[in-house]
Order: structure tokens, then sequence, then C-alpha cells
């Protein structure tokens, strides 16, 4: 049996302490529960942080897995890859037209630096520099070089100087309407429309892209009002700007659609994914269009273990499972209840400020004041303490920490959300 303290203890000893990790040890899972070395049992109602949208460890995946395994582990990306090109056939078949060409990492931030770099050089090929690059406030991208420089939150960027902070990047206001001094629709969307001051004022104004979540995750479960994106993508087209959608978190049938940019009908230059992509497996990459792709050659990028065939056997299984089982439309169906209920209570419980999402991407906004509408961090954190007792894992975020989130595995069910829920309405009240 395992020792989980001693675990804990060699992990202190041998890993470098970068993450913030809850004290349990997860040694198994199956569909929307994990199990810790201890014996306890756990809804996870954060997927690895909306990794495992299909569940953990879907019998069909794991023998797709399996059998790939058995036949090739690696293939270099100088030789042909059976398995890269079947996925990437299938992710042209199910992202918006013209994106058919697709290119494999490892991770979403090595997929958002990949999508950037391809739009600068994109750029040049038009007689451009391609200098600058729009990403928004409260955003996040990841915590490279280049990602976390776009990356719209300082709080993880503290202590690393030029390395977030690279040249040519500018950060426009994000659609945060809950905390907006103005009011919605009479604010006509002035935080989209801001976009051509940022291009005016904040860059070269030779801008290659623009990066946007279709709804923030770590912001905060941020959903922009429906005219926000297209408005932006207007802005950006005026400009000659690309429109990179950034599925990272938001793909796969989280919102309750394939992508999070169904929601918004608007058709992007280039869609990043990663997280739920693979459902575990590590896989990350973007699609883009014919013309966009042929901006580079041979060399240009690389990724060692990019089109992993392991990776991409189980992510191409992947989706036929999502789309087979009806997760996604349980996404839908699911997050509508959660919603419900949570707006209900809202009305009775002062430490609710807002209630937001699309499908099982929930984020429940908790405010010490309704009319301040004072943050309440501390509640926040208390609160995904006390759910953890009672057996079920939730997660926090938002750019005042005040954020709970519910992103579980889209194969949840009625009575596992109905369980959660009077949780939530138990402990909430209590605090």
């Amino acid at each position: 049996m395992v020792d989980s303290k001693e675990i804990i203890k060699k992990e202190k000893e041998f890993i470098v302490p970068a993450y913030g990790k809850k004290p349990i040890v997860i040694v198994e899972g199956k569909d929307t529960i994990v199990n810790d070395a201890d014996g306890n049992e756990y809804i996870d109602c954060l997927s690895g942080i909306s990794v495992t949208n299909a569940g953990h460890c879907p019998d069909r995946l794991v023998r797709a897995g399996q059998e790939q395994m058995a036949k090739l582990i690696h293939c270099s990306g100088v030789y042909h890859n059976i398995p890269a090109t079947l996925l990437a056939e299938k992710i042209a078949g199910i992202t918006p037209s013209p994106l058919t060409k697709s290119f494999f990492v490892n991770s979403g931030a090595e997929a958002v630096e990949g999508a950037v770099k391809i739009a600068k050089k994109f750029a040049v090929t038009q007689g451009r520099t391609g200098a600058g690059v729009i990403a928004l406030e409260g955003s996040f991208h990841g915590r490279l070089g280049l990602s976390l420089t776009l990356t719209g939150q300082a709080k993880y960027k503290k202590g690393f100087g030029t390395f977030a902070n690279f040249p040519g990047v500018a950060h426009a206001p994000m659609p945060y309407c809950y905390r907006c001094p103005l009011s919605f629709p009479d604010c006509d969307i002035e935080c989209a429309r801001k976009v051509k001051d940022i291009i005016k004022y904040h860059t070269t104004a030779d801008v290659a892209a623009m990066i946007v979540e279709p709804v923030m995750g770590e912001g905060g479960i941020i959903v922009p009002p429906k005219e926000y994106h297209d408005l932006v993508q207007k802005i950006c087209k005026d400009h000659n700007v690309l429109y990179i959608a950034d599925e990272v978190q938001t793909g796969f049938g989280r919102t309750g659609k394939m992508f999070g940019i169904e929601h918004f009908d608007i058709k992007p230059d280039i869609l990043t994914m990663a997280k739920g992509l693979g459902a575990g497996m590590p896989i990350g990459g973007y699609v883009t269009t014919s013309e966009i792709a042929d901006s580079l050659v041979s060399g240009d990028h690389f990724s060692t273990f990019g089109g992993n065939p392991v990776s991409c056997a189980v992510a191409a299984e992947n989706i036929d499972y999502l789309q087979e089982e009806g997760l996604i439309s349980n996404s839908e169906k699911i997050g509508n209840q959660v919603r419900k209920r949570i707006t209900e209570l809202q009305n009775q419980i002062s430490l609710i400020g807002e209630v937001r999402g699309k499908g099982l991407m929930i984020g429940v906004e908790l405010v010490k004041d309704k009319k301040a509408k004072t943050p309440a961090p501390d509640e926040t954190t208390e609160l995904a303490k006390r759910f953890m007792k009672k057996g079920v894992l939730v997660g926090t975020g938002g750019v005042l920490g005040n954020v709970i989130r519910f992103q579980p595995p889209l194969c949840i069910t009625t009575e596992q959300a109905t369980k959660v829920l009077d949780i939530f309405e138990e402990e909430v009240k209590q605090l």
C-alpha cells in the first residue's frame, strides 16, 4: 500500500516546488471519480484543469493507447506518422473552414507560442514586420516566455523580469461585464472598441495577431457578450491582424459545443488546442489555413515529441468518443442544470456575486458585499477546502482569486451533479 505521507515527503525532497498542491496523492481514476492513496474517493469537478473531458481512463481510449503503444511509441518529425496525419484530418473536419492544417506539440503553452510564431512569419511574407501581438488583460495563455508575456495577470509574472515581458505585446481590456463601470448593453461593447486604440497607441501599428480565449478560464470563467468576438474580429480584419482563438481550455466539448467559438459564430485564422484534446495524454497544437501554413518552410519550427503517435491515436479516438457517447450534449445539459440551481441560490445567499459559464465550464464569483462587489478570496479558498473534505475536488481562480470553478468530466451524471450542488449549498450557507 502506498504511504501518502512518504510520497509527499519525497516530493518535497526531489521535485521543484513550483506547484501549490493539495495534500492528497491521487492513485487512480475512472469516469468522474478519483481515489487517493489513503482510500478516499472524490468527485473530480476540475478534470485535471479541464483535461479529462472524456472522464478518467475510458476503456475505449485506454485500448487505443495500448494498441498504438504496442506498434510504435515515438516517431521523429522527420518521418511521416500515420496517427498524427489521421488526427490532423479529423481536426480539419471539426473546425470551421478554412482551418485545415495542424501542427502538433506537447502542451497549450507550446501551441500558443507556435500560433503566434506562424502569425508573425505570415506577416513577414506579406511584406510587414508583424512586430506586435495583442492579448487581453486578465487572460491566461501559458507560463513560457512569450505565452507568459501574453498572459494578462501580473501574479504569474512576478519575479521573472524580462522573461515575462517580451517586446511588442500589448493588452486590451477584458470583457468582464460584472466588474465593468459601464452597463451592458448601453456600453456599446466599449471593451471591444478599445482594441482600435490599443493598435493605434500601444503598438507599432503593425500587429501580426490578436489572441483571445472564447471564454476566459483562469481569469474567472468570464463569458463575453455575444457581440464581443464578432466586433473584435472585425477590427482585426480592418487592421490586417490575424485572429487567434485560444481554445486550450474551452475546446473539445467543455462549453457544451465542440469549440467555444461556436457560441459566438466567429471563424478564427488560427485555433490553438491542448488539454481536452488528448484526454490526459500530453498533446497540444494549432490548426490554421493553408495560406497561413504555407508561410513556414522546412526548419522554421519543430517539436521532437510533437505528433507523438500514442498521444495522437488517443486524441483521435477521444474526438469520436466525445461525439458518439453524447458527452458534448451532456455538458450542455448538466451545465444548464448546475447554473440554474446556483443562480436560484444567488438570491438567497449574499456570498454569491455572479454565476457564469457555458456548458461545464462554470464560475461562481464570491463577494463579501453584493453592492460593493468586494472580493472574497479567503472564503473561496475555505469553500474549496470544505469541498475536498466532503469528497469533491473543485478549482479556484479569477483575477481576484474569488471564483469557484466547476469543470467536471463531461460524463458527470445528474445524480453526481446534484450531490455536488447539495454540498455547495450547505457549505456556502455556513460561510
